[in-house]
């Protein structure tokens, strides 16, 4: 910090003159003293801030790596559309798997119809043959008894 000189009224002879400027002159060179001291106690940084440079050369160098990274530009609206699609595709794979089952169920409740149909129609076949089988038999019985009865 400068200090102002007392403002002085001018000398009237030059010794006095010559007086007030070496005064003045060694004030300075003082005043240049202590600021070159003060300099000279002044610790060295230079080395502390270039470790500190390299740090952060570093630190930008990590941060423009992860700012490349792809999670880094998605967005919540990108997000958003990629779980939509990935919905989509799902819905879709689970439609196409449901129809086929749907499709192999009715496939295979047809096959079991058919079969249940086809036990039926042979139950009845069985039944009528039963019938058949016992009518015709009744009916020989009745024609013996009435051929042995006619012949008797």
């Amino acid at each position: 910090m400068t200090r102002k000189p007392a403002i002085t009224p001018p000398p009237t002879d030059a010794a006095a003159a010559f007086e007030t400027l070496r005064q003045e002159i060694s004030l300075q060179r003082a005043a240049i003293q202590g600021l070159t001291a003060a300099k000279e106690a002044l610790p060295d940084y230079s080395l502390t801030l270039r470790d500190i440079a390299s740090r952060l050369g570093k630190v930008e160098e990590q941060i423009e790596g992860i700012a490349e990274k792809p999670a880094m530009r998605l967005t919540p609206r990108t997000i958003t559309l990629e779980i939509h699609e990935a919905l989509m595709s799902f819905r879709a794979d689970d439609s196409k798997t449901l129809g086929e089952a749907r499709d192999t169920l009715a496939r295979t409740l047809g096959h079991v119809e058919g079969m249940i149909k086809q036990r039926r129609s042979t139950d009845e076949q069985n039944w009528w043959v039963t019938w058949a089988a016992t009518g015709g038999l009744l009916c020989g019985m009745f024609l013996s008894l009435v051929g042995v009865t006619l012949w008797a």
